[in-house]
């Protein structure tokens, strides 16, 4: 069938549709009936409203539910108060965060819409929603009659085209610099964006429709900026994008600034590749460079020295980092005219900060000062201009220059400084450096500094800071994968680097890689399964100071326990290790743990609360857990302080009676460690 005959199909085939749903609403006035309203495009379903609206003969009523809400039956109560009206339309099911919690509370109190709604309520949904109808809300769901809508084709290659120009404007104005995640392009997860677009493709896929190359490189670009998937298919996505660009010198502007982009993209994803693979990184690096010095190129085959000034500090970062010194000093200078030409002034601080490197290399130490010095005057004026905003890019973009960018030039001073004879300003400026210095932005940046400022304070005689610092030094290198043994000191889980200009690929946390190389995963494989055991809900670790208590389960068994599922349940580790007011400090871990979980509704907090309110509100949220599928595991780590806070026995007993109530509740489970020769305490609990 041609497309024309599948428009007119189509168009036919929602007519009656709607007729359909016409007559529905009709037959059931003053009576209660529930009616799903099948369609996956946004704007089809605002048509499609405002058209039953106007042809109805009974008066609808519209509720747009908000992200936020958790619950469906009181929503819609609150919301209409008093009033019954003749009919009801509910949208935005689809971008409900907690949807699932929602759903499961509606088949709970099912009978509330019938004895409470005696009228007609359509609910908009997506083949997703129903889907979880089904399996969420299945006694809910039995009660319903659907109505499908079909999306026209010309309606779906323009969604697919209109989502992918946006995604480039907004990655052509932000150039080299926060990356721009799911969430800020309206892509995350759960996003209606995201869903109709993922539809949008399957169902042109089953139409058999091919789309234009240009189109289809668009649609490829986007699902490369997707960082839910793996790393591999966003390189397969972005090189099948540049495969159906065409590459000529005389294309289209339009086409060529888009083959930068996805030029810079392609680097961009093998300078967050040389940072994940230590092993490969100096390889990605050079592959990295090479796409940015393309990207450049093809910015000025296209005469847009805008976007050159947008995008040419990633190429500059990427020569910094590689210490292409001599390449560094011409696109330096050059970035210096475009920002000024272009003003953007934390970028123009970045290309000064660039040439203090390359004066630093040449030995050209007062250069370098006063290069350095020249950066952070003016990212000084741009921050006090940017304190001023109200614009939630700009203070974000703030907290990265003052986080991240400010380091390296501090340390170019610092550097400058020694190499000056002026060792204790060079000190004051280290210690600067490693205060505003984010160590998860740039690992090796933060331990950069702290090595200078270890021999700083060596030369200046101060031993015992040089070996603190030292050992917070070996503490980063472990802790982001750069060293693999420490020595003496409490393991960490292997972190994330969290650098804002790279992709920001979901890793999970990892056990350290010394608990698997002394052989102790079969320690922490024992304790999984202990925490697995309905009937060992008690657990408790002893052993003399230093054994290595504390990093077995904070480098071990928490990130084991967040990224498995135990049974059904998915599990919620809650650590606490300070006990001064343990029932506050409890409070807060156990939000934190359940605000990581979206689509999990927590109790309000406990603070300013009396002692047995809060205990309570924190039993609560443990039940609350259990009945949303969770197990919750509450790590008391170190808790022989609790009994150097607690001297009086008498003082201990509402931790007692809480432990007591904890391990009556279900799927809730309790881990103490502390020292050995504090064990004899716990016979207090008997």
């Amino acid at each position: 069938m041609n497309q024309q005959g599948q428009i007119q199909d189509i168009a036919a085939f929602n007519q009656n549709s709607l007729q359909e749903l016409t007559w529905a609403i009709e037959s059931s006035r003053e009576e209660f009936s529930l009616i799903l309203a099948l369609c996956n495009s946004a704007s089809l379903r605002q048509r499609l409203t405002q058209e039953l609206q106007a042809s109805c003969p009974v008066e609808i009523r519209e509720i747009i539910l908000e992200q936020s809400v958790t619950t469906l039956y009181t929503t819609i109560q609150a919301e209409l108060g008093n009033e019954h009206p003749e009919a009801l339309i509910v949208s935005g099911l689809e971008s409900v965060k907690a949807i699932d919690f929602m759903l499961m509370g509606a088949n709970q109190v099912r009978e509330e819409f019938r004895k409470n709604f005696p009228f007609p309520i359509v609910f908009w949904v997506t083949d997703e929603v129903v889907q979880k109808l089904i399996r969420l809300a299945p006694d809910f769901q039995s009660w319903t009659t659907t109505v499908e809508f079909a999306i026209p084709t010309e309606d779906l290659i323009q969604y697919i085209q209109q989502t992918a120009d946006e995604v480039f404007a907004k990655v052509l104005q932000v150039g080299a610099g926060r990356f721009l995640d799911n969430t800020a392009l309206n892509l995350g997860i759960g996003s209606p964006r995201r869903t109709e677009l993922e539809l949008a493709r399957v169902e042109l896929q089953n139409r058999g429709v091919t789309l234009h190359p240009e189109i289809e490189a668009s649609l490829e670009f986007v699902l490369g900026r997707d960082t839910r998937g793996s790393m591999e298919q966003s390189r397969q996505h972005y090189e099948r994008s540049l495969a159906l660009l065409p590459n000529t010198n005389s294309q289209l502007p339009k086409l060529l600034e888009r083959r930068a982009c996805l030029l810079y993209c392609m680097g961009l994803w093998w300078r967050t590749y040389a940072v994940l693979n230590h092993v490969e990184s100096d390889s990605a690096l050079v592959t990295t460079k090479d796409y940015f010095q393309e990207c450049i190129t093809v910015f000025e085959q296209a005469n847009r020295q805008d976007l050159v000034a947008n995008f040419i500090n990633g190429l500059g970062a990427i020569l910094q980092h590689m210490h292409c010194w001599d390449e560094l000093e011409p696109v330096a200078r050059k970035a210096i005219t475009l920002h000024q030409t272009y003003p953007h002034q934390f970028r123009l601080a970045r290309a000064y900060g660039f040439l203090a490197e390359v004066a630093l290399a040449k030995s050209a130490w007062k250069e370098a000062q006063e290069t350095a010095k020249q950066a952070l005057a003016i990212l000084h004026n741009a921050a006090s201009t940017a304190e001023k905003s109200v614009s939630s890019e700009t203070i974000a973009d703030l907290e990265w220059e003052r986080s991240a960018h400010q380091g390296w030039y501090l340390f170019a001073l610092a550097r400058a400084q020694v190499a000056l004879g002026e060792k204790k300003e060079a000190i004051a400026t280290l210690e600067t450096a490693k205060v505003r210095t984010k160590a998860q932005y740039d690992p090796e940046l933060y331990i950069q500094i702290l090595w200078e400022l270890r021999n700083c304070y060596f030369q200046q005689g101060e031993y015992l800071k040089a070996f603190n610092t030292k050992l917070e030094l070996r503490e980063n290198e472990q802790k982001y994968g750069i060293r693999a043994f420490i020595g003496a000191g409490r393991l960490q889980p292997k972190q994330q680097v969290t650098n804002p200009a790279l992709v920001l690929v979901e890793q999970q946390e990892t056990v350290a890689q010394e608990i698997a190389a002394t052989g102790r995963e079969q320690d922490i494989k024992r304790l999984v399964e202990r925490v697995a055991r309905p009937d060992h809900k008690l657990t408790i670790i002893y052993g003399q100071s230093g054994v290595g208590k504390s990093s077995i389960l904070q480098a071990g068994l928490i990130p084991v326990l967040k990224n498995r599922a135990i049974g059904t349940r998915d599990v919620v580790p809650v650590l606490q290790q300070v006990y001064p007011d343990w029932i506050r400090e409890l409070s807060d871990r156990l939000a934190e743990a359940i605000a990581q979980r979206r689509t999990s509704p927590q109790n309000s907090s406990q603070q300013q609360k009396e002692t047995a309110e809060a205990v309570n509100s924190i039993l609560n949220q443990l039940q609350t857990n259990a009945d949303n599928e969770l197990l919750t595991v509450l790590i008391f780590d170190q808790f022989e302080e609790f009994f150097f806070v607690y001297k009086d026995p008498k003082q201990r007993l509402t931790f007692y009676n809480f432990l007591r109530e904890c391990l009556d509740v279900p799927h809730a489970r309790v881990i103490l460690s502390l020292r050995e020769d504090y064990l004899y305490y716990l016979l207090e609990v008997v």
